[in-house]
């Protein structure tokens, strides 16, 4: 006896292929080098984040040397009378301060640009203090701290001591020794109009030798153990920022009592 399927049977049949066709078909899965090639593009473009920002620096960094050597450099803004080789200010000022310094010592020259002209500008141009700088050129900046301080006495000579100690610690905060070398600085004062031949003659012949010995003599009988050494009145300062030489001097300058 034959039998014939039932519609149920039929009925679920027919389910069970409606819902196999319903079904959604499965994600696929990403290629197996795809995260690769994500993590590899985010890479490359963080190094070349990096590397704009590191030329972004560098241009910076060259831009402030050279508008620091383009600075222009002058006498200080007194009266001639108070300037006289290495010391500006007037003779009756009530508090000296001395500049013990060594042209290629990094904080000497960020001294020389950034405190040293509110001295000028606040102390020195009212007549209340009197500027001296001294040498002291350490052993490890040699050659070139000697051969520019040697320099600097030769400008001295004519009268030009203070312009071209600006122009040479502009010059050495740039590019340290290779701002020393005998070539630059007899150009330098050449760019300043002075005498070239007397002060090529002064610098080769190490005219003011003796001069920058003793002074380094009276450094060390001093004990004076860093540079800049800043001696306000007879207070050797610890910290040679501008409020710390502030405070001395308006403590010095106070009226007694």
């Amino acid at each position: 006896m034959t039998t014939t399927p039932t519609k149920e049977t039929s009925n679920k049949s027919s389910s069970t292929k409606s819902s196999a066709a319903a079904k959604p078909a499965a994600a696929k899965k990403p290629a197996s080098g795809s995260s690769r090639v994500n993590s590899s593009n985010i890479g490359l473009w963080l190094i070349g984040a990096s590397v704009a920002i590191v030329v972004l620096v560098v241009a910076v960094i060259i831009f402030n040397e050279n508008r620091a050597k383009s600075a222009p450099v002058v006498q200080p803004d007194v009266p001639a009378e108070w300037i006289n080789r290495n010391v500006v200010g007037s003779p009756d000022a009530k508090v000296t301060v001395q500049l013990w310094e060594d042209f290629l010592c990094p904080s000497c020259q960020v001294f020389a640009q950034t405190v040293k002209p509110q001295i000028l500008e606040e102390y020195v141009k009212p007549g209340l203090v009197r500027l001296e700088y001294h040498y002291f050129p350490l052993q490890q900046h040699d050659p070139g701290a000697t051969m520019s301080a040697l320099a600097a006495e030769c400008a001295a000579d004519q009268g030009m001591f203070w312009p071209y100690h600006d122009r040479v610690f502009q010059m050495a905060r740039a590019e340290q020794q290779g701002a020393t070398q005998f070539d630059d600085l007899v150009g330098y004062a050449q760019g300043m109009g002075m005498n070239t031949d007397t002060f090529r003659t002064c610098l080769s012949s190490q005219q003011h030798l003796s001069t920058i010995q003793s002074s380094l003599s009276q450094a060390q009988q001093l004990n004076l153990q860093f540079t800049p050494s800043v001696i306000v009145g007879d207070t050797l300062l610890q910290d040679s920022s501008y409020p710390a030489v502030k405070a001395e001097l308006d403590k010095q300058l106070a009226p007694a009592g």
